[in-house]
């Protein structure tokens, strides 16, 4: 019955989505990591000691695009972002408000939900204390630690730049319709295959550049675990995959064998793959320009250019 199942899915996927001429896969994970605005030092007076502590990798990338990297005290530890080896302490996401506290800051932020007990822990003793939601737009995020930071003029200047590469981009299509793309991960769902759906920073980023989340266009939100058939149905013309990520799929080839469903897809059949920098696809932060810009021209690449 499963079988029939996944042959029928197929069939309709392959009437729906028909093909055009594609190009092999794409890697863009060498685009610069953030508008190159501003060095640390510039950033603001000199403190006697770092004295925030971030807890989101989008509001790290913000502050060092800002130029305040040295003004970090402690945040996570796996951020591969330039410009942030000399962070004194590295924690967990999910820190608890002892650990917080023991480092004694100015200014906590913080970017997920699950990191409001430990905001309203620390706010309770005394300890300034923001959550800037990463669900919101990056131009927001961007304003609102700006803000926090007291450099608001920075962050007019890196919003506009970020701005300005929105509206540079200029969205493919496909036979007259929009391109249908899906982020393959392996991260949100344990060690289970996933796909990022709505609610999320990649569904932000397709569709920037003018395409479809076929994740979300299923009813999906979030990274939630992939079936065969899911997949198939999701019928996408181009799978992203971080760069981070690529060895857990067994290498760029190991993906279409290892990902279920996938090689039965438009993208699987044409071997149609973008490599981007890991918080291109999972910020929506500072570098939120240069990843729509980076992922158009690359689109562009794969189905308009000769």
């Amino acid at each position: 019955m499963i079988l029939l199942r996944l042959v029928s899915v197929l069939c309709v996927s392959s009437a729906l989505f028909s093909t055009g001429a594609y190009s092999a896969s794409l890697n863009i994970a060498d685009a610069v990591p953030y508008p190159p605005l501003y060095k640390p030092v510039e950033a603001t007076e000199r403190t006697d000691k770092p004295d925030i502590v971030l807890i989101g990798a989008d509001l790290v990338e913000v502050a060092v695009a800002l130029g305040a990297a040295d003004r970090i005290l402690a945040r996570p530890a796996d951020i591969d972002l330039p410009g942030i080896d000399n962070t004194p302490h590295k924690i967990r996401e999910w820190a608890g408000v002892e650990g917080v506290l023991a480092l004694r800051p100015a200014l906590v932020v913080a970017s997920s939900v699950t990191s409001q007990r430990v905001l309203d822990g620390l706010n309770s003793v005394g300890v300034q204390t923001a959550m800037i939601d990463r669900t919101l737009p990056a131009t927001e995020k961007v304003s609102r630690l700006a803000a926090l930071l007291k450099l608001e003029e920075r962050g007019e200047k890196l919003n506009a730049a970020i701005e300005a590469d929105y509206a540079a981009i200029e969205p493919v299509l496909l036979d007259g319709r929009k391109l249908r793309i899906v982020h393959a991960s392996k991260m949100g769902a344990g060690t289970s295959f996933t796909a990022g759906g709505a609610e999320t920073a990649i569904h932000n980023l397709i569709l920037r550049v003018g395409a479809l989340n076929a994740a979300a266009e299923v009813g999906r939100d979030r990274y939630r675990p992939v079936t065969p058939e899911g997949m198939i149905m999701m019928a996408p013309d181009v799978i992203l995959i971080s760069e981070k990520e690529i060895a857990s799929f067994g290498g760029m080839d190991g993906i279409w064998g290892s990902y279920p469903g996938i090689d039965q897809t438009p993208a699987g059949r044409q071997r149609n793959v973008i490599v981007m920098r890991e918080l291109h696809v999972r910020a929506d932060a500072a570098s939120s320009g240069i990843a729509t810009k980076a992922l158009a021209s690359a689109l562009q690449e794969m189905f308009v250019k000769p």
